[in-house]
């Protein structure tokens, strides 16, 4: 299913492929900053956080990969705020994915968070060429099921260094996942700057996470404090220094993220059998 993002002034419509591998790579992240929000808000019905995926603004219409907003109502109305944005680029062109995030930012100058998940493969894809052994293959049987497919596989992959390959094919094969993350400052967040606002890392091949792991925590203590403002707001003179005060810690499980990585590489792979085919 393709996900259709509109960019009203430029009049560009940006067509992207949903992949399993775009589902899992904030799966976890998703878990954590709900868990985290929900967690910390207080019981009323005046400030309310959740979880989307679709993000409107006055000339844009955008699909992002995560997107935590929070809803809070004042004595006139209800006022709508992004809290953090997330895109995965995978099989796409990683400045188009940039200049994607860069509309949304324009749209919510608000954003306290915004974290890029790159994953790139060891080659870019290409479809079985002609007369090749997977061509031969679609030639003299249907389209086969996913079972079967996994059987001409062989052992399912243990390590995301393993690349899947059917019928002399290779369906999927990551080369690297890199994670960037900028947080605000005084000023709306500006990811052209490589500054201490933003941190790289990398989850595989080699994990180096820590620059990342530190900045997102930096950017759950500011969801923290950007909440108890909003419970302030709604409820004048009530003490909030409890959440205020509150501790908060970033704990990702990211072997779990790579077990998940592997699964989604294996249904890409058919994903991609079956497009073909």
């Amino acid at each position: 299913m393709p996900r259709l993002s509109y960019f009203e002034d430029e009049r560009i419509l940006l067509v992207e492929r949903f992949s399993s591998l775009h589902e899992a790579s904030f799966g976890q992240l998703d878990s954590i900053f709900s868990s985290f929000l929900y967690g910390s808000c207080p019981t009323n019905d005046f400030v309310y956080a959740s979880v989307s995926r679709v993000l409107k603004m006055m000339s844009v219409s955008a699909v992002p990969d995560l997107l935590i907003k929070m809803d809070v109502m004042t004595e006139d109305d209800w006022i709508h705020e992004e809290l953090v944005i997330g895109e995965c680029a995978f099989g796409q062109d990683t400045d188009l994915v940039l200049r994607k995030l860069k509309y949304e930012i324009a749209g919510h100058p608000e954003v306290l968070m915004v974290i890029m998940i790159v994953i790139d493969e060891h080659q870019p894809y290409r479809s079985p060429g002609r007369m090749s052994e997977a061509w031969q293959m679609r030639k003299e049987t249907s389209t086969l099921s996913r079972s079967s497919f996994n059987s001409l596989r062989g052992a399912a992959p243990r390590s995301l260094e393993e690349p899947i390959v059917v019928a002399g094919h290779t369906w999927c094969h990551l080369g690297s996942v890199r994670f960037h993350v900028w947080v605000r400052g005084d000023e709306p967040i500006n990811i052209d700057v490589d500054n201490e606002l933003m941190a790289c890392g990398t989850l595989f091949p080699n994990q180096d996470m820590g620059a990342v792991d530190s900045r997102i925590e930096k950017g759950m203590m500011m969801m923290r404090d950007h909440l108890a403002d909003d419970c302030q707001k709604v409820a004048p003179g009530s003490d909030i220094s409890a959440l205020r005060d509150s501790s908060v810690t970033f704990r990702p499980e990211w072997k779990l993220l790579l077990r998940e990585l592997i699964r989604a590489v294996d249904y890409t792979a058919y994903d991609r059998y079956r497009s073909w085919c």
